[in-house]
């Protein structure tokens, strides 16, 4: 995609609004307190942890340590808050309204250059290495059943001169991903126009309809495209990077790291439980059943989640050179050290 000095400014500007509104909402309330802690069956005392309710992929490792126990195991209750546009989730967290979000490496990346003071402690998904089934694989590119494209190499000779329109917000996994797909293939990334939908199934219907060339889904939406009778050219795994295309982060308020350190850790090690459970192939079902619920789909997979609760700063280096390539970052603007936190890692958790 062409890099503007508008689009720049315009991400910008959403990371600095966030980060305004959070500090501007926290005043208003009175600086409220953390939350209190409640008692489960009149047992262990759980210390409450509050989200917001996602309504995308993102929602299976919660819903397995919720519903599995391990966050009671780890002495925490989850408190779902209510459903947050993505435009407001960072400042929901910034606020104390919720304790945690999650994002790819290069959203963080752009939430602290934009001034909040947060970090990541302990990795989400991430992209299955050859072994693992494909149908983990972060995400697939579909198109329609009477498109040109056939695969990738197919593009270099489609609508020549012209944008490719794709489903995408900037920056995330949905930019990075292809922009590192066209790198490969030695196809023009500046060609690549994201246009923004509220879901997933909105841009399997927008393919459909011939308003996009590509739609690019994730794993609960896989057996949907199938159904409407798309085409897949391609996923995730073809950018070539491993792992790192498809790794995520949980992340804290760093205030909130620094007052309650014993929740953080309980959190990574809950959810990092509940991943490892989702990832054995006796639960993959179980855990595509329990997301296809909670988002009311036809689901047929999850995602491929990390298996313990480190950060190889390796796979998160590649978001923020794509971020320097991109012009969004200068070389050395930030490190991965600016963005995580190796605090919390804990090798017992396998």
């Amino acid at each position: 995609m062409a890099i503007t000095r508008n689009t720049k400014l315009i991400i910008g500007g959403i990371v600095v609004l966030a980060v305004i509104v959070g500090i501007g909402v926290d005043f208003l309330s009175g600086q409220k307190g953390q939350p209190s802690s409640t008692t489960a069956g009149g047992s262990k005392e759980l210390a409450e942890i509050r989200t917001y309710t996602r309504t995308d992929c993102g929602i299976t490792p919660y819903l397995v340590a919720d519903q599995k126990g391990f966050f009671a195991e780890e002495g925490l209750k989850l408190v779902y808050t209510g459903t947050v546009a993505y435009p407001q989730q960072l400042a929901s967290v910034l606020n104390g309204n919720n304790d945690i979000g999650d994002a790819h490496p290069n959203e963080l990346a752009m939430f602290i250059k934009g001034g909040a003071k947060v970090k990541g402690v302990s990795r989400d998904d991430l992209e299955p290495i050859d072994e693992v089934n494909a149908e983990y694989r972060h995400m697939k590119y579909f198109v329609s059943k009477d498109s040109a494209i056939k695969s990738w190499k197919d593009i270099q000779n489609y609508k020549v001169g012209q944008q490719i329109l794709i489903n995408g917000t900037i920056p995330s996994c949905t930019t990075f991903v292809p922009s590192n797909i066209f790198d490969r293939y030695n196809l023009d990334r500046n060609r690549l126009k994201f246009v923004t939908f509220d879901s997933d199934q909105q841009a399997l219907q927008a393919v459909t309809q011939g308003d996009i060339d590509i739609a690019q889904v994730h794993p609960p939406y896989y057996n949907l495209a199938k159904e409407i009778g798309l085409v897949q050219i391609g996923d995730s795994f073809d950018a070539g990077l491993g792992a790192a295309t498809g790794v995520a982060l949980y992340y804290f308020p760093d205030k909130y790291i620094a007052e309650h350190p014993d929740r953080v850790q309980a959190f990574v090690r809950a959810i990092t439980k509940a991943q490892i459970w989702a990832n054995q192939s006796q639960n993959r079902k179980e855990a595509a059943e329990i997301t296809a619920k909670a988002l009311n789909v036809n689901s047929t997979g999850t995602h491929y989640y990390a298996f313990d609760t480190s950060i190889p700063e390796e796979q998160i280096q590649p978001w923020l050179d794509d971020l320097v390539y991109g012009g969004f970052l200068k070389e050395g603007e930030l490190a991965v050290a600016d963005i995580i936190t190796h605090q919390f890692e804990d090798p017992s958790v396998k």
